[in-house]
C-alpha cells in the first residue's frame, strides 16, 4: 500500500510540470505518466493490470532503442538537457539575470520531478504488478528491465540543485538540437536537420595546400574571435580538397561555439529566412553552400545575391558563408546569352561575371602535377601505415590515377583506400 501511495503522489506531481511540460509528450515519459496513473486507481486488481504491463513494456521498448545503456537517469537528463524552453533559450541568450523568479522556481521544480520519475527502479514496477496479481509471479523473469546507472558522477540525487550549471551548459552550447549536434542541413521544407554521422575529416588528413588551408582557417579565426571576416569562395578542379577543408575547419571549431549548415543549391531560397532565424543565437554559424554552380534566371541567384549584397536585411555577425565552386565565374552563361538583344548587355555580363567577387576571399585549388600527387600519395600512405614498399604505392596509384583521367587528393585516398582495405 505504502509503495501504492508513492506512486500515486509521483503521478500527481507529474501534472504539475510546466516549463518542462512538453516533455510529457515524449514517448518514454508519456507511457512512464500513464503506468502510474494506472497503479495509482483504487480499482487497481488483476484484471486491468495488463493495462499497465502493456504502457511498461513499451516505455522499455522506446528506451532500448533510444538508449543503449537502457538507463532511464541518463535519458531523463538528456531530455532536460537538450530540451528548448523558456529557461534555456533565455540562458542562450546570456539574460540569465532577465528571467523572473517564478520561471526559475518552477524549472527547479520540474527537474525535480523528472528526478523522482527517473529514479524509480524497474524492480519497484514489477513488483507492484506482481502484489496485484500473483499469477504473474510465474513469469516475473520475462518482465522486462531498465538501467539505474547514472553517467552524470555526483549529481545523481540533486539535479535541481545544478540549475546554473544547466544555465553554463546553454550559454555555451544552445539549447535544442544545437547543443546536441555540430552539423545541419535543409530539407526541402526548409527546415534545419541534424546531421547524425558528420564527417569527421580534419586539417590534418588533407595533405599540401597548405596556403589554401591557413587561408580558410585564418578568416574563420577572425570570424570566431570577432574580427574582420569575409566570406569564402574556394574553387578550382575537382577532388582538390575544396569540401574537406571546409568540413575539416568546421570540426576544428565545433568546440569553441561553430556549428556548420549545409545548404544545397536547390534550398538557397530559405538561405535568408534562416539566416534571420540565426541571428539571435549566441552560437556561432557556418553557412557550407557545396558545389555552387547557377543558371542564369535561377531563382536560387537572387537568394544569393541578396545575402551577399546585404539587402535590407545586413548578414548577421554570427554567420559566415564559405561556399566550394568548380567554376571561377558561379553563373553559367552560353555564347547565345553573350549574343542577347539587350540594350545594355555588357552590364548584364559584367553583373554575371561579378557575383564571385561578393566574396570577399577567394582561394584557389589547382589539380596537383605528378610530383605532387605522389607526395599526397606517400603522406597518405604514411598515415595509414600501409605495410607495402613506397615504390611498388607509387607506382599502383598513377596508374589508378590515368585510369581515372586526372591526378587529385581524392584520387589518391581512393586508391590508398581500395589497397588499405
Amino acid at each position: 500500500m505504502k509503495m501504492k501511495n508513492t506512486f500515486l503522489s509521483l503521478y500527481y506531481i507529474s501534472e504539475t510540470l510546466t516549463v518542462l511540460s512538453e516533455l510529457k509528450q515524449d514517448k518514454i515519459v508519456s507511457n512512464l505518466c500513464k503506468i502510474l496513473e494506472v497503479i495509482s486507481q483504487k480499482d487497481f486488481k488483476g484484471h486491468i493490470y495488463p493495462e499497465a504491463l502493456k504502457y511498461y513494456s513499451v516505455m522499455c521498448d522506446e528506451l532500448y532503442k533510444s538508449n543503449p545503456s537502457a538507463s532511464l537517469p541518463n535519458y531523463i537528463f538528456d531530455l532536460i538537457l537538450y530540451n528548448e524552453n523558456t529557461f534555456s533559450l533565455m540562458c542562450a541568450r546570456n539574460k540569465l539575470k532577465e528571467i523572473s523568479p517564478h520561471i526559475i522556481k518552477a524549472m527547479k521544480n520540474d527537474i525535480k520531478t523528472l528526478r523522482l520519475l527517473a529514479s524509480i527502479p524497474s524492480k519497484d514496477f514489477v513488483s507492484q504488478f506482481i502484489v496485484n496479481n500473483p499469477a504473474l509471479s510465474r513469469i516475473q523473469d520475462r518482465i522486462p528491465a531498465y538501467s539505474e546507472d547514472f553517467k552524470y558522477n555526483g549529481k545523481r540525487d540533486i539535479w535541481e540543485d545544478y540549475l546554473n550549471d544547466f544555465a553554463q551548459f546553454y550559454i555555451k552550447n544552445g539549447t535544442g538540437n544545437f547543443a546536441k549536434y555540430n552539423s545541419f542541413r535543409v530539407n526541402t521544407n526548409g527546415e534545419l536537420v541534424p546531421v547524425i554521422h558528420p564527417d569527421t575529416v580534419k586539417l590534418n588528413d588533407l595533405k599540401l595546400y597548405e596556403n589554401q588551408k591557413q587561408k580558410a582557417k585564418d578568416n574563420m579565426e577572425s570570424f570566431m574571435s570577432e574580427h574582420a571576416y569575409n566570406n569564402v569562395l574556394l574553387y578550382g578542379d575537382r577532388g582538390t580538397g575544396k569540401s574537406s577543408c571546409v568540413k575539416a575547419i568546421a570540426n576544428e571549431y565545433s568546440k569553441k561555439g561553430l556549428r556548420i549548415i549545409q545548404f544545397d543549391k536547390a534550398r538557397l531560397i530559405y538561405l535568408e529566412k534562416i539566416m534571420q532565424k540565426l541571428a539571435e543565437n549566441p552560437l556561432k554559424f557556418l553557412i557550407f553552400i557545396d558545389d555552387l554552380t547557377l543558371n542564369e534566371g535561377d531563382d536560387n541567384l537572387g537568394s544569393l545575391k541578396a545575402v551577399l549584397e546585404g539587402s535590407v536585411c545586413v548578414q548577421p555577425q554570427n554567420i559566415v558563408i564559405y561556399a566550394t565552386s568548380n567554376r571561377r565565374h558561379i553563373i553559367k552563361e552560353s555564347f547565345s546569352s553573350r549574343e542577347g538583344d539587350e540594350v545594355h548587355r555588357e552590364d548584364t555580363i559584367d553583373e554575371i561575371m561579378s557575383l564571385s567577387d561578393r566574396f570577399g576571399l577567394m582561394i584557389t585549388y589547382q589539380m596537383p602535377s605528378k610530383e605532387k600527387f605522389l607526395e599526397i600519395v606517400r603522406e597518405i600512405a604514411k598515415d595509414k601505415n600501409i605495410d607495402m614498399p613506397i615504390e611498388e604505392i607509387e607506382k599502383g596509384a598513377e596508374k589508378f590515377a590515368l585510369m581515372r583521367g586526372y591526378r587529385s587528393p581524392r584520387i589518391a585516398r581512393q586508391y590508398l583506400d581500395l589497397i588499405y582495405e
